[in-house]
Order: C-alpha cells, then structure tokens, then sequence
C-alpha cells in the first residue's frame, strides 16, 4: 500500500471489520491472563511494517491494545519492562515518545463526538462502564489523533492476531519459552506473526525476533557553530553563578482548527540562587537541540558572564548542553530534582 493510500480516510465496510475485531477482542478478556511482558510482534501485510502488540488491562486500569510502531519501538518496550535507561527519571518524555496506535475500552463520556458518530453511523450499541471501543493514533510530540485507512486495516490485522496468538498463550502458557535459551527470566526471542499472500487470501505463520535489541542511546549534540563557541570561550568573563535548566514538552497544544496540535517544547533557564526564570522559549519541534542550546549563547552574550556551573534536569538536556557548555569552559551536572526549576516549570505550564 502506497503511503498516500494509506493515508486516505477508511470506508465503512473497513471500520466495520476493525469493530468487530475490537469486539470479539474484549469479550475474550486475554488481560486475564497475559500482562505488559507478553507482547509480540506483528507485521502489517499492507505496508511491511513491524509492530509491537501490547495487551493493557492486567492492572485493572486501561483495557485494550497498543501496537507500538516505528524503527524504536522494539527498545522503547525494552524501556518500558525496565531493561533500559533512556528515559530514566523521564516519564513525561517517555510519554510523548510514543509512537502507536491502538483500541482501549473507555466510558461512553471519555469518546469525543468524532467516536459516537462513527458508532452510530456503523450501527453499534454499546451500554456499561468501559465497554466503548476508542481508536488512537499516536505520534511523537502530537496530541493524539483518529485513524487513517492503513492504520484501521493494521490494526484490524493486529487485533485479530492478537485474539490467535492468546488463545495460544491460553493454553500453553510457555509458549513465549519454547524457543529460547534462557530457563528463567522474560527470555531471548519474542514470537512474530508474519503474513504472507496466497491465491486463498493472506496466511501467517510464527518467527522468532530476539528480544534484546539495541537500546535507545542519544549521543551529545555538536554544535554547528564552532566559532560562536569559541568567542563564548574567550570573550564572556567568568562567575560564581549557578544556573539550573531544562526543557520538556509543555502541557498545552497548538495547532489550528482541523489541524492536528502538537506540544511544543518549553526550554526554561532559572537562576539556582535566585530562583528567578532567566527565560523562557517554546519551540515547535520535539528535536529542539539547536533552538536550546542558542538560547544558553544568548543568555551568555547579553549577560557578559557564564557561570561557574549549569545545572540540568534531564538526561535528554544534559546531552544536548554537555559539548557546547564544556567546550565554553561550563561545568555541568545532571540532576534530576532541582526543586526550584521544577517550581518554574509547573508554574508557567499552568499558566498558559
């Protein structure tokens, strides 16, 4: 399926099977019985691409399916499962890195308008606490979104394997083990459901993908403009300061109308003695390294001082800082609770 295929709306008869998968994927209950570590993969036979299903509901919160999609997801999982460290102390981060799309069981006033009109076009009745079926995209950095035409038929697929795959896990609940080499612990290789197209329609069998990929790793980001830099290094006279800073996705959407939002990012600076916001910028896209570390230069160049030491709050900012503020003759640190900038950062979200 071609990408702008793919991207057209889904007609009826194509929401009408993703329902009825969806349907007969809650009246199973396979949460049950599995939880977050007995996920799998499965590939969709309209574009090849890989996605990690997740069954939600085993702690009694959220009932549903995520398929985790993307060339990270496969570690983001391992992240998830605790196995990483990427996003350590970063949960906000973690949360705004997903990229999935997937069905969860809401109450009937959690659907927006867009939902029960679908519901009701399609004909469907539903009564009870979480017993309404809700469609979402979701993309980093973005506010979540319907689906287009290849991702109802992905996930149509998704479920429906999904339903095969904890029958299975029903009845032999070793299945994952089978295949590997490890006695204990979660185990090396994940089962994958591959399609393959014959005369009679589409057939799946079982693959075996290891379990540990390569982590998520961010190497520290270089700075384009060595000479800005260096001009920084000789020109701009020493303090005893210490400056605190960090950025993260800010709590607010923007977009206009039909639009999907997005959230951009808040890239805040305070004085760690003062605890007075220095600045305050918001970027438009997650990779906001060169818009954040320009700001740090400018803050150097207009107070004609660096301090002694800058302070960060993130791993993500640590490594988008650490090259340019060293390379200025900065020390800096990372800390994941510096309570006068985590005070800055819940009063301004709260104030937009």
């Amino acid at each position: 399926m071609s990408e702008a295929e793919a991207n057209k709306e889904a007609n009826k008869e194509e929401w009408r099977r993703l329902f009825e998968a969806a349907i007969k994927f809650k009246r199973q209950g396979s949460w049950q019985w599995m939880n977050n570590d007995d996920y799998f993969a499965v590939t969709d036979p309209g574009t090849g691409e890989l996605g990690y299903c997740v069954v939600l509901g085993g702690g009694g919160m959220e009932y549903g399916l995520n398929v985790y999609t993307g060339p990270t997801a496969g570690a983001l999982l391992q992240e998830l499962s605790g196995a990483g460290e990427h996003f350590e102390e970063d949960s906000e981060e973690r949360m705004h890195s997903t990229q999935a799309i997937s069905v969860t069981f809401e109450d009937r006033d959690e659907l927006d308008k867009e939902d029960l009109g679908l519901i009701r076009e399609l004909g469907y009745k539903f009564r009870g606490s979480r017993e309404w079926p809700q469609f979402r995209d979701y993309k980093p950095g973005f506010a979540s979104w319907g689906l287009n035409k290849g991702q109802v038929l992905f996930l149509t697929h998704a479920l429906e394997q999904a339903f095969l795959v904890a029958e299975r896990l029903r009845v032999n609940e070793e299945l994952f083990f089978e295949h590997d080499e490890m006695e204990h612990g979660t185990g090396e290789k994940r089962l994958h459901r591959v399609p393959q197209s014959t005369e009679n329609g589409i057939v799946w069998r079982d693959e075996w993908l290891p379990w540990h990929v390569e982590s998520l790793k961010t190497e520290p980001y270089e700075y384009s403009d060595e000479l800005r830099l260096k001009q920084c290094k000789k020109n701009i006279k020493k303090s005893d300061e210490v400056w605190e800073t960090d950025f993260s996705y800010a709590y607010m959407t923007i977009g206009d109308k039909g639009e999907r939002p997005y959230y951009p990012r808040l890239c805040l600076w305070v004085d760690g003695r003062s605890t007075m916001i220095m600045d305050v910028q918001l970027g438009p896209h997650p990779d906001c390294r060169e818009l954040y570390v320009e700001q740090m230069l400018r803050l150097l160049e207009k107070g004609n001082r660096k301090p002694a030491k800058i302070m960060v709050g993130s791993r993500k900012a640590f490594l988008a800082l650490k090259n340019s503020a060293e390379n200025i003759g900065i020390q800096i640190e990372f800390n994941p609770y510096i309570p006068a900038l985590l005070e800055a950062k819940e009063a301004i979200n709260h104030g937009m």
